[in-house]
């Protein structure tokens, strides 16, 4: 599954790998230069042959080291391998020592370098192994080469370095970690930031801090689509499509968490049977956490967040954000619906629900330019409810407006998907009928002449967009036809043709294929003529 890189920063405390992540060889440089420029003088100084074939021979091992933390694909490994790079610098040290007099020589620091390394940049099990590992560098000479090379006298440093790297290396790594969580969380606070203020869809910058703060693989939104619980966003890499729960799932902890309100965490899913086999064969988590999202009570979503690895528990401060993030997913949620709303009552004409005079300008206006694009017929209807103003007054204006109402649902029931129906004003609408020619548009006209609720009539100008025509010049053109329909009595049709319609052009016809020639005896002299090798012997 591919994932977008992201700086090491940035993806909390617990996931950066020292060789794996990018830019091994430049956390690694530093260490590497002490060490180099540690040998480089040994060479310069020492006089024995066998002492310099040592030191050459550390040299080259040191080379190894970085050399095969470039070529080795470390992210195929566990992660416990990353430790053995560092460790073989442990072997380059003690070479060194050898060749320089044992414990006499100056090399016993250098024994801190992976230590360190391994505390700013590994986990505490590759922190634990440097230290072991440089314990039995420091140790091991003394108990089994012994003096003259290695006295009693330099126990005494042994114990210091070997102290000194098992109690200071966790603090330091307690120290990178807290720091580097500390940059997480204002990452995340920043991606939350940028949610709130930003025009498009928060809830991908809302997953992405979600991974920041848990140092998480992936973090996925689930929300109710029908009957359904579907994945609206996520991490990148993942297929949302089929991130789908069907609602009779069962058991499933998405649905355990969205139903009871409670969170949810599973320290490994492999023991445990709510966890889809479908959900962790496409995200390769080994840990979840199953948060809901909750706004005044009412339930949004759960926000879905998978790690690489088993852990027992989350720390408390990763579980906090993470009720952050969820109440900001609620808010952006509750925002996106909100302005949705607002976006729609904008185009929606409040007592009926059609569209207003606004969406219809511009709805024409792209459908009349698609009709001349295409050649597809466009046909436009303006509808005006008989003595409307009466039934105002004698029924009252509640009256009158459940009658509109109820127009534009029977409208909408006769007419197709695509249609248009908008409020043109007051008792007055309109329709724009793309790719529907003039004589369907009657029929249809007609069938909505009996449609009208509440035993009242209508009257409907219909007319054709033709190759010239504006927006204003088409409606002005159906308006003419509803006065006309108006003035010959009302409840009914009147249409008004336009002289050019919009058509779609005619295919030019295949050119008629070239005359061949053919044998004599197979020519004809016209129609109903037999070849003159089929006529009669008269012999």
């Amino acid at each position: 599954m591919a994932e977008r890189y992201e700086p090491a920063s940035m993806r909390g405390a617990t996931t950066l790998r020292p060789l794996s992540e990018r830019g091994a060889l430049r956390r690694s440089a530093p260490f590497l230069a002490v060490a180099l420029v540690a040998v480089l003088l040994e060479l310069a100084t020492v006089g024995e042959s066998a002492s310099r074939v040592v030191l050459v021979a550390a040299g080259l091992s040191m080379l190894v080291v970085p050399l095969a933390a470039v070529i080795v694909p470390w992210e195929r490994l566990p992660a416990w391998c990353e430790a053995v790079p560092p460790l073989g610098f442990f072997v380059v040290v003690a070479l060194m020592r050898q060749a320089r007099g044992g414990a006499a020589a100056g090399y016993t620091p250098l024994v801190m370098l992976p230590v360190i390394w391994l505390a700013m940049y590994g986990s505490r099990r590759q922190l634990m192994i440097a230290v072991a590992a440089m314990t039995a560098i420091l140790v091991g000479p003394m108990l089994l080469v012994g003096p003259p090379l290695y006295p009693a006298s330099a126990w005494t440093t042994t114990v210091v370095s070997v102290a000194v790297g098992m109690f200071a290396g966790p603090p330091i790594q307690m120290l990178v970690e807290q720091s580097r969580q500390r940059t997480a969380d204002v990452a995340a606070l920043g991606a939350i930031t940028r949610s709130l203020t930003a025009g498009s869809d928060p809830r991908s910058e809302l997953c992405a801090a979600a991974r920041l703060v848990t140092g998480a693989r992936f973090a996925v939104i689930v929300e109710r689509d029908g009957g359904d619980y579907a994945a609206t966003a996520g991490s990148v890499g993942l297929d949302l499509q089929r991130l789908r729960i069907p609602a009779g799932s069962s058991p499933s902890a998405t649905i355990e968490a969205w139903q009871s309100g409670n969170r949810i965490y599973v320290p490994d899913v492999a023991r445990d049977p709510r966890v889809s086999a479908r959900l962790v064969d496409l995200t390769g988590a080994v840990s979840l956490l199953f948060e809901p999202v909750t706004r005044d009570g009412r339930r949004t979503a759960v926000l879905v967040v998978g790690f690489s690895e088993s852990r027992a528990r989350l720390p408390e401060r990763a579980l906090y954000m993470v009720e952050l993030v969820a109440a900001e997913i609620a808010a952006a949620l509750d925002r996106n619906e909100l302005v949705a709303r607002m976006a729609s009552q904008a185009r929606t004409d409040p007592l009926t629900g059609a569209a207003n005079r606004r969406s219809w300008d511009e709805e024409l206006d792209r459908e009349l330019a698609h009709a001349g694009r295409t050649g597809e017929p466009l046909t436009v209807a303006l509808i005006d409810l008989d003595r409307f103003k009466a039934y105002n007054d004698t029924r009252g204006h509640t009256a009158g407006d459940e009658l509109l109402r109820e127009l534009v649902t029977a409208l909408r029931g006769e007419l197709r998907t695509g249609d248009i129906v908008a409020r043109w004003g007051g008792e007055e609408f309109a329709i724009a009928m793309p790719a529907c020619d003039l004589d369907h548009g009657r029929d249809i006209a007609s069938r909505l002449l009996g449609v009208v609720p509440g035993g009242q009539t209508m009257s409907i100008g219909l007319t054709q967009a033709c190759i010239d025509d504006t927006p204003r010049s088409l409606v002005g053109r159906a308006d003419r036809a509803l006065y006309a329909a108006k003035g010959a009595g009302r409840n009914q049709v009147g249409t008004l043709p336009s002289p050019t319609p919009v058509a779609v052009p005619e295919p030019e016809p295949e050119p008629e294929p070239e005359p061949q020639d053919v044998p004599e005896r197979d020519r004809v002299a016209g129609p109903g003529m037999l070849r003159t090798d089929d006529v009669p012997s008269l012999g």
